[in-house]
């Protein structure tokens, strides 16, 4: 591995290869990472972005939303808000 690309691997996010899935929301019979390595989307998420997932899962629970919280779903409406949990919840 060249000096160069050592540096660009250590400047780059750490994602997770495999998504955490929670069995109570997630039950998937299709894969669930995304083909091509985006930021933000399945399987290609930081730490900070499965924590806003977490984060917006509880404010609807707690308002009483009991459908479509899978992990998938959430990701899609805070990706269109630039992982704004407050605004992907606004939505």
């Amino acid at each position: 591995m060249s000096a160069r690309a050592s540096r660009e691997s250590a400047r780059a996010p750490k994602t997770n290869p495999e998504m955490e899935l929670n069995p109570k929301y997630d039950d998937y019979d299709f894969p669930t990472t995304a083909p091509e390595p985006q930021p933000g989307h399945p399987g290609h998420t930081t730490k900070e972005q499965d924590a806003q997932v977490q984060q917006l899962r509880m404010m609807l629970e707690q308002e009483g939303y009991r459908d479509r919280l899978d992990t998938l779903t959430l990701l899609r409406f805070l990706r269109a808000r630039k992982f704004s949990v407050q605004m992907a919840h606004d939505m």
